[in-house]
């Protein structure tokens, strides 16, 4: 048995005999679709790879290195162990640049405002820039919908090696995907002894959220053995397995023939949801143009949440959309209309793009017309007017399945799980913790009461020229909104009953600049007394203090 750091000594040829204990299916990431089936793909070594990993180079030892721009003015702080890919741009000799792929959490570096984020851009010395194939990469998966986390594992995480042995590999797939090279990674569900990959998932550079939560490890750190170096796998039998195969016809008949389908399901649905919104009373009826910023931009409008975008000719489905992304109608001197006229019914088509989309690739193809519409005439997306409604409500505590408003009044701008943001994050050097989490947003934005309740402790000065506001709700939890500004809200004060998505006050910025502006979210059980704000332990609050992380997210999943 080798151990862990001889992993990458596997080779990788199409002629070895498969393992005959495993066989694992091949997928492909797609940002919008998570994992594709990676149908007629072929495999095949490549020299390279544009994926590589941070580090730091110097005599002294550093959390991170230096994220520089052409001139070497410093811009960041990047941690060590970040994935990052090499992008073409101005040569600077001993220097590569990069862009941020993803952030590596497995460090205790205090991030700060300083530190690199995802697509940050900029230029690394050479030397730090190491080969990805010499770091297990821990992937994330808690945040995906449930049936995209059960095609690869029931684990909360998977470990993933780049596939390099002399060579990197790569897959080509013809058909929507053609043109791109997707790197080939390998895919353990835990990292026990003699365990076969569970899968393998090609990822192209440029379409890349999978690797946004990960934590990666230097495979010479881990002492554990992992599996069988002598095991090999013949991807191109796995290839060719029923179960990878989704063959896609090009033929301009098959091709109308299922845009004709989709489009009577799509129809079908609609008029369902059509006599259920006349039916029904808790249908939002749309929000008003104009009301809320926004409402006027195209998106996506189709009941089945997902639309096709073809190619010039109409005949070929090259990526997919999904309801309520935005696009802009392609603007050029050429026709950006074409009609398609099936069994005596006219189909129009329109040239749209994508533009908010990282992958270049995907940003520019044609769709149904009757499917984009203005973003405030979309019934299939919620409109905020529904969303942030107050609600006569009560409810028996913080478990009651009425429970809750999610406070702000949209979903926030970063994550409030990691850094700075999160419950228990390192405050003064380590001397405290954080008591909190910091919901970003924008200044001035109204925060909402979470559930019915009484204001016990009116708007008052809090924290680098912000104010807080103390609310008892149904059930006897308190919430601290801090950070606010000192604008009072007309019928928010002590002794006055709030409602559920009520609006309490505004959100705030502190004033030595060091964030953006948040709501500053504190739950307590309710059971202690006094002052919220009191010492004796590392959080400086009272002992019924909460970890509010859990009840933010089922609220925020609920609302948005």
């Amino acid at each position: 048995m080798k151990k862990r750091n001889l992993l990458f000594a596997l080779p990788l040829v199409a002629t070895i005999q498969a393992n005959a204990l495993a066989n694992p299916s091949i997928y492909l990431w797609d940002n919008q679709e998570g994992f594709v089936p990676a149908a007629n793909c072929k495999i095949s070594p490549s020299e390279n790879t544009p994926f590589r990993v941070s580090s730091f180079t110097g005599w002294k030892s550093s959390e991170t290195e230096n994220l520089r721009n052409y001139n070497g003015i410093r811009q960041s702080h990047l941690i060590n162990g970040s994935i990052v890919k090499t992008i073409d741009g101005k040569k600077k000799n001993n220097y590569e640049k990069i862009e941020v792929v993803g952030v590596n959490k497995n460090t205790d570096a205090r991030v700060n405002r300083w530190f690199s984020q995802r697509l940050d851009q900029g230029y690394l010395y050479s030397k730090s820039v190491l080969p990805i194939e010499d770091y297990v990469i821990e992937v994330e998966n808690t945040n995906f919908p449930q049936e995209q986390k059960n095609i690869l594992s029931n684990h909360n995480s998977t470990y993933w090696l780049a596939e390099a042995s002399g060579s990197y590999y790569k897959l080509n797939c013809p058909g929507k995907n053609e043109g791109r090279d997707y790197t080939l990674f390998r895919v353990y569900n835990t990292l026990n002894e003699n365990e076969a990959p569970s899968s393998f998932v090609g990822v192209y550079f440029d379409e890349s959220k999978i690797f946004k939560d990960i934590r990666t490890t230097p495979i010479s750190k881990i002492g554990v053995e992992l599996v069988d170096t002598e095991t090999t796998y013949d991807l191109e039998e796995i290839l060719s397995n029923e179960e990878n195969q989704f063959i896609e016809n090009d033929n301009l008949l098959t091709s109308t023939e299922e845009f004709k389908i989709e489009v009577a399901k799509n129809e079908e649905i609609e008029r369902r949801n059509t006599i259920t919104n006349k039916d029904s009373s808790i249908i939002s009826k749309g929000t008003p143009e104009g009301d809320i910023q926004g409402t006027f931009e195209d998106v996506v409008c189709v009941p089945s949440n997902t639309l096709n975008v073809r190619d010039e000719s109409l005949e070929k489905v090259i990526f997919k959309s999904q309801t309520g992304e935005k696009v802009k109608r392609f603007q050029s001197f050429e026709p950006e209309e074409k009609e398609i006229t099936l069994d005596g019914v006219v189909y129009n088509f329109i040239k749209v793009q994508f533009s908010s989309r990282e992958e270049k690739d995907q940003t520019i193809g044609w769709v149904a017309s009757k499917y984009i519409k203005k973003k405030s005439q979309c019934k299939y997306l919620r409109s905020e007017e529904d969303i942030n409604v107050i609600r006569d409500v009560e409810i028996s505590g913080l478990d009651d399945p009425k429970c809750c408003e999610f406070p702000t009044v949209k979903a926030p701008t970063h994550s409030y799980t990691s850094g700075m943001r999160m419950f228990k994050a390192r405050r003064g050097g380590g001397s405290r913790s954080h008591a909190a989490c910091d919901l970003y947003r924008y200044k001035d934005e109204p925060i909402l009461s979470v559930a019915p309740g009484v204001v016990v402790r009116d708007l008052y000065y809090f924290y680098q020229g912000t104010y807080a506001l103390e609310v008892r709700h149904s059930g006897g939890f308190i919430v601290r909104y801090g950070e606010l500004t000192g604008k009072k809200e007309s019928g928010v004060s002590s002794g006055k009953k709030v409602k559920m998505g009520q609006r309490v006050g505004y959100m705030g910025k502190v004033n030595s600049n060091c964030c953006r502006p948040m709501l500053h979210f504190e739950l307590f059980d309710g059971s202690g007394r006094g002052s919220l704000s009191q010492k004796g332990n590392k959080f400086q609050r009272r002992s019924d203090l909460m970890d509010p992380t859990h009840y933010l997210q089922k609220w925020e999943s609920g609302k948005f």
